[in-house]
């Protein structure tokens, strides 16, 4: 069998007896978490744009936009929770996809889910199976595939998102390689519109498009057999030759689950997770010294030079481009102590205080000239005084990294942060503890009760 069709045949084989009791309970997490990062979504004009303009696609049945009353087919569902999922960009990340995986792939298991009636079980299931399928086929790739410009999350989501609908949907091996060919020609989207509303657009059409690559297969629509490792295919389109290992995904492919090892990070920042370490670094130095604004002289930001490849906006405007801005982050670390969602707004950024602070950041990149990013490289912060001192702060793993995880507590609390926003609290709470105990539910109807109320969030017009 090639590349596409051992894949597809492991999506087709897999059920929920094969999920390990870790594998639960990291997807659990996971789940809670994009749940609450897409309620919060609506807070940002993305989010609402996108929202607004699937209104006028409503059904009286159909898939649910999380935190409004509004149903609509389950493609269009897909497109707006996976938009409003990663408005913010407080969803989470892993290694292997360099990119955000359950954001691409619980949008597609909720809106096909809710109107196929599947069971929890069978929605867990799909979610592992189709985060697994995303980070198997990148991590078959070099990190050529960010260098070129490519956005991660964007052309590998729709591989999760297709995974994941097949099995509710019950494609074979077969239909699954066709599902994985449309993907593959759905795949798009450019890192140049990092901090733009684009960006977690690239989500919302990830989801979609696996919805309907799924759909499609399923009435029989045909694509390449083995459009992963042929000449003209996804792997040699994307990265070129001598950046990619077709038989990694494969052969690595369940072995472990993507969810259990390397593992999830979920990001206790709405920030860019190239730039956490940094906030850690600098939240500490100020929790530890309370210097102030006025006495610093400069800051010195020692990380990666890779990370200049993500943190592309160095004198921000708008809160989208501040998530993206390792300057603005130490400056708003510097005179807020915190970093949560109102220092993403456009006025924080724009606030004279940080504009003026961050104009002291600079730059130093160890591994500068390079060809590989040496990811075991930690970020350093340094801040000098105007009276002289040099105060010094290493991260070498991010807070919420899967070796550095927050608690179920912490993650909780994080969800009621983003959920209460929309939706009224005893709803959050009921949500919390359907989800906590998801495998056992005979349908996500009752999960997907508590996520909708009965008016939608103000937004905005198109």
């Amino acid at each position: 069998m090639n590349v596409t069709e051992r894949i597809a045949h492991a999506i087709a084989e897999t059920d929920f007896d094969h999920l390990s009791e870790e594998a639960i309970t990291q997807s659990k997490r996971a789940i809670l978490d994009t749940i609450g990062v897409t309620l919060a979504g609506h807070q940002d004009e993305a989010g609402q744009i996108i929202t607004t303009w699937v209104q006028q696609h409503r059904t009286d049945t159909g898939a649910a936009i999380l935190g409004t009353p509004i149903l609509t087919s389950p493609a269009l569902a897909a497109l707006a929770n996976g938009t409003l999922g990663h408005a913010l960009d407080f969803d989470d990340v892993t290694t292997h996809m360099q990119g955000h995986p359950s954001v691409t792939v619980l949008p597609a298991v909720l809106s096909l889910g809710e109107s196929l009636g599947v069971s929890g079980a069978e929605a867990l299931t799909a979610f592992v199976l189709g985060v697994e399928t995303e980070a198997k086929i990148g991590k078959a790739m070099s990190a050529a595939l960010s260098r070129r410009g490519w956005h991660p999350t964007a052309v590998l989501g729709p591989f999760g998102a297709a995974a994941a609908a097949s099995k509710f949907l019950g494609l074979s091996g077969s239909q699954i390689r066709m599902a994985l060919g449309i993907a593959a020609s759905k795949a798009s989207g450019l890192r140049q519109n990092f901090g733009t509303m684009t960006k977690p657009l690239h989500a919302g059409e990830a989801a979609r498009s696996g919805v309907e690559a799924a759909q499609w297969a399923h009435q029989g629509f045909t694509a390449d057999a083995d459009i992963l490792a042929s000449r003209l295919g996804f792997f040699m389109t994307l990265v070129g030759e001598g950046e990619f290992d077709p038989e990694v995904a494969p052969q690595d492919f369940g072995q472990p689950y993507e969810i259990v090892s390397p593992g999830i990070g979920v990001k206790p920042y709405p920030a860019c997770r190239q730039v956490h370490r940094s906030i850690d670094a600098m939240l500490e130095l100020v929790r530890t010294h309370r210097f102030q604004p006025e006495d610093i002289e400069e800051i010195i930001c020692e990380s990666s030079e890779e990370t200049l490849n993500y943190l592309v906006h160095h004198r921000p405007r708008t809160g989208s481009e501040g998530r993206f801005s390792m300057e603005y982050c130490m400056a708003a670390s510097i005179i807020h102590g915190q970093m949560g969602l109102a220092q993403f707004d456009d006025a924080a950024v724009q606030d004279e205080r940080a504009q003026t602070l961050l104009q002291r950041v600079r730059y130093e990149h160890p591994d500068a000239g390079q060809p590989q990013w040496d990811t075991t490289l930690p970020d350093v912060i340094t801040v000098v005084l105007r009276d002289g001192q040099r105060l010094l702060q290493r991260a070498d793993v991010a807070k919420g990294d899967p070796a550095l995880p927050l608690s179920w507590e912490e993650l909780v609390d994080k969800f009621y942060d983003c959920a209460t926003a929309v939706l009224p609290e005893a709803q959050a709470e009921a949500a919390v503890q359907q989800i906590a105990h998801l495998e056992s539910q005979p349908s996500l109807q009752p999960l997907m009760a508590h996520l909708t109320c009965a008016s939608p969030p103000s937004s905005t017009g198109i």
